[in-house]
Protein backbone atom coordinates (compact mmCIF):
# COMPACT_ATOMS: atom_id res chain seq x y z
CA UNK A 1 0.00 0.00 0.00
CA UNK A 2 1.56 3.23 -0.82
CA UNK A 3 0.27 6.32 0.74
CA UNK A 4 2.53 9.12 -0.60
CA UNK A 5 3.20 9.46 -4.25
CA UNK A 6 5.71 11.85 -4.39
CA UNK A 7 8.97 11.48 -2.30
CA UNK A 8 8.74 13.73 0.66
CA UNK A 9 9.62 17.54 0.17
CA UNK A 10 12.27 19.16 2.84
CA UNK A 11 10.28 21.65 5.13
CA UNK A 12 13.04 24.29 4.06
CA UNK A 13 11.01 24.14 0.54
CA UNK A 14 8.13 25.28 2.05
CA UNK A 15 6.65 28.29 2.07
CA UNK A 16 3.41 30.18 3.87
CA UNK A 17 0.33 31.34 1.97
CA UNK A 18 -2.72 33.48 3.35
CA UNK A 19 -5.70 32.26 2.57
CA UNK A 20 -9.18 33.43 2.99
CA UNK A 21 -12.04 30.66 3.87
CA UNK A 22 -14.96 32.10 2.12
CA UNK A 23 -17.56 30.15 2.52
CA UNK A 24 -19.23 26.15 3.82
CA UNK A 25 -17.60 24.80 0.09
CA UNK A 26 -13.90 26.10 1.92
CA UNK A 27 -14.31 24.88 5.07
CA UNK A 28 -15.35 21.36 3.73
CA UNK A 29 -12.30 21.09 1.33
CA UNK A 30 -10.15 22.09 3.95
CA UNK A 31 -11.76 19.70 6.33
CA UNK A 32 -11.97 16.48 4.01
CA UNK A 33 -9.81 13.76 6.28
CA UNK A 34 -6.15 14.09 7.36
CA UNK A 35 -4.95 12.71 4.23
CA UNK A 36 -7.02 14.60 1.69
CA UNK A 37 -7.73 17.93 4.10
CA UNK A 38 -5.45 20.80 3.69
CA UNK A 39 -3.41 21.62 6.50
CA UNK A 40 -3.24 24.98 8.04
CA UNK A 41 -2.82 27.16 11.35
CA UNK A 42 -5.84 29.43 11.69
CA UNK A 43 -5.18 33.04 12.18
CA UNK A 44 -8.63 34.66 12.92
CA UNK A 45 -12.14 34.10 12.24
CA UNK A 46 -11.89 33.96 8.16
CA UNK A 47 -8.11 34.05 7.52
CA UNK A 48 -5.79 31.17 7.63
CA UNK A 49 -2.39 30.11 6.57
CA UNK A 50 -1.63 27.19 4.57
CA UNK A 51 1.55 25.57 3.08
CA UNK A 52 2.92 25.44 -0.34
CA UNK A 53 5.70 23.32 -2.16
CA UNK A 54 7.40 23.72 -5.03
CA UNK A 55 5.61 20.91 -7.14
CA UNK A 56 2.36 21.67 -4.84
CA UNK A 57 -0.24 24.09 -3.38
CA UNK A 58 -2.30 23.64 -0.36
CA UNK A 59 -0.17 20.36 0.81
CA UNK A 60 -2.28 17.92 3.20
CA UNK A 61 -1.48 17.01 6.53
CA UNK A 62 -0.07 13.51 5.28
CA UNK A 63 2.71 15.87 3.24
CA UNK A 64 3.57 17.70 5.99
CA UNK A 65 3.81 15.08 8.36
CA UNK A 66 6.16 13.45 5.66
CA UNK A 67 8.33 16.79 6.32
CA UNK A 68 9.00 15.39 9.22
CA UNK A 69 7.78 17.90 11.47
CA UNK A 70 4.18 19.40 12.60
CA UNK A 71 2.35 21.85 11.36
CA UNK A 72 2.99 24.08 14.11
CA UNK A 73 6.73 23.80 13.83
CA UNK A 74 6.53 24.19 10.27
CA UNK A 75 4.82 27.30 10.24
CA UNK A 76 7.11 28.68 12.47
CA UNK A 77 10.60 27.37 10.38
CA UNK A 78 8.94 28.58 7.12
CA UNK A 79 8.58 32.39 8.92
CA UNK A 80 12.16 32.66 9.97
CA UNK A 81 12.88 31.70 6.37
CA UNK A 82 10.32 35.00 5.11
CA UNK A 83 12.19 36.87 7.77
CA UNK A 84 15.74 36.47 6.71
CA UNK A 85 14.83 37.92 3.40
CA UNK A 86 14.23 41.10 4.30
CA UNK A 87 17.19 41.48 6.83
CA UNK A 88 20.11 43.45 6.32
CA UNK A 89 23.47 44.44 8.42
CA UNK A 90 21.33 47.68 9.79
CA UNK A 91 17.75 46.40 9.72
CA UNK A 92 14.86 45.36 7.36
CA UNK A 93 14.17 46.28 4.31
CA UNK A 94 11.10 46.15 2.27
CA UNK A 95 11.13 47.61 -1.28
CA UNK A 96 7.66 49.70 -2.35
CA UNK A 97 6.52 51.69 -4.78
CA UNK A 98 3.39 54.39 -5.26
CA UNK A 99 0.21 52.14 -4.95
CA UNK A 100 -1.40 54.10 -7.81
CA UNK A 101 0.97 52.49 -10.28
CA UNK A 102 -0.35 49.57 -9.86
CA UNK A 103 -4.02 50.15 -8.76
CA UNK A 104 -4.41 52.54 -12.20
CA UNK A 105 -5.88 55.01 -9.49
CA UNK A 106 -4.92 58.75 -8.69
CA UNK A 107 -7.08 59.21 -5.65
CA UNK A 108 -5.59 56.56 -2.69
CA UNK A 109 -5.12 57.60 0.99
CA UNK A 110 -0.94 57.76 1.93
CA UNK A 111 0.61 54.43 1.24
CA UNK A 112 2.85 51.83 -0.68
CA UNK A 113 2.59 48.84 -2.34
CA UNK A 114 5.02 46.10 -0.72
CA UNK A 115 7.27 43.99 -2.50
CA UNK A 116 7.53 40.59 -0.95
CA UNK A 117 10.97 39.80 -1.49
CA UNK A 118 10.75 36.77 -3.80
CA UNK A 119 7.27 35.39 -2.56
CA UNK A 120 3.66 37.25 -2.72
CA UNK A 121 3.69 40.39 -0.27
CA UNK A 122 0.60 39.69 1.26
CA UNK A 123 1.81 36.51 2.29
CA UNK A 124 4.18 38.27 5.14
CA UNK A 125 0.46 38.29 6.44
CA UNK A 126 0.37 34.44 7.39
CA UNK A 127 2.32 34.58 10.78
CA UNK A 128 2.35 37.15 13.43
CA UNK A 129 6.56 37.30 13.84
CA UNK A 130 6.80 38.57 9.89
CA UNK A 131 3.65 40.52 10.31
CA UNK A 132 4.82 41.97 13.02
CA UNK A 133 8.27 43.04 11.73
CA UNK A 134 6.24 44.27 8.52
CA UNK A 135 3.80 46.32 10.21
CA UNK A 136 6.47 48.27 12.47
CA UNK A 137 8.54 48.76 9.58
CA UNK A 138 5.70 50.86 7.71
CA UNK A 139 4.70 52.37 11.26
CA UNK A 140 8.10 53.84 11.61
CA UNK A 141 8.00 54.94 7.58
CA UNK A 142 4.67 56.06 7.48
CA UNK A 143 4.29 57.67 11.04
CA UNK A 144 0.31 56.73 10.51
CA UNK A 145 -2.47 59.74 11.29
CA UNK A 146 -5.31 57.13 10.88
CA UNK A 147 -4.07 54.14 11.93
CA UNK A 148 -2.38 51.51 9.16
CA UNK A 149 -4.54 48.87 7.15
CA UNK A 150 -3.37 46.06 4.05
CA UNK A 151 -5.20 45.68 0.95
CA UNK A 152 -4.78 42.86 -1.47
CA UNK A 153 -6.80 42.23 -4.42
CA UNK A 154 -5.62 38.74 -5.02
CA UNK A 155 -4.17 36.80 -1.89
CA UNK A 156 -0.55 37.46 -3.26
CA UNK A 157 -0.14 41.45 -4.17
CA UNK A 158 0.07 43.79 -0.88
CA UNK A 159 -0.76 47.34 -0.05
CA UNK A 160 0.05 49.49 3.21
CA UNK A 161 -2.18 52.69 3.64
CA UNK A 162 -2.19 55.27 6.40
CA UNK A 163 -6.01 55.36 6.66
CA UNK A 164 -9.35 53.80 8.10
CA UNK A 165 -10.32 50.92 6.31
CA UNK A 166 -13.81 51.86 5.42
CA UNK A 167 -12.19 54.78 3.44
CA UNK A 168 -9.42 52.32 1.83
CA UNK A 169 -12.73 49.81 0.73
CA UNK A 170 -14.40 52.75 -0.76
CA UNK A 171 -10.99 53.84 -2.97
CA UNK A 172 -10.61 49.86 -3.46
CA UNK A 173 -13.52 48.09 -4.39
CA UNK A 174 -11.89 44.83 -5.68
CA UNK A 175 -9.87 44.54 -2.79
CA UNK A 176 -9.96 42.67 0.75
CA UNK A 177 -9.05 45.19 3.61
CA UNK A 178 -7.32 43.87 6.50
CA UNK A 179 -6.16 45.23 10.23
CA UNK A 180 -3.13 44.28 12.44
CA UNK A 181 -4.28 42.71 15.64
CA UNK A 182 -1.47 41.60 17.89
CA UNK A 183 0.62 40.38 14.68
CA UNK A 184 -2.84 38.44 13.06
CA UNK A 185 -4.58 39.68 10.31
CA UNK A 186 -8.61 40.87 10.73
CA UNK A 187 -10.37 41.04 7.58
CA UNK A 188 -12.09 44.46 7.84
CA UNK A 189 -13.63 44.50 3.91
CA UNK A 190 -13.92 41.33 2.26
CA UNK A 191 -14.00 41.53 -1.64
CA UNK A 192 -17.14 40.80 -3.49
CA UNK A 193 -17.16 37.08 -4.25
Amino acid sequence: MQLLQHAPVPATAITLRLAHVDGAATRARIAAGFSTSTAFVSLSPDLVCVFDSPTSTGLTHQEVGAAGVSAHQLWNAAAEQLISRAQRDDGVEFLVRCPSVALDCDELPRGFEVDGHDSPAAWWLSHPRPFTLLHRHFEAVLRPETGLVYATRDWRELFVFDADADEVARHLPGANVLAYSVGFPLLRHAKPS
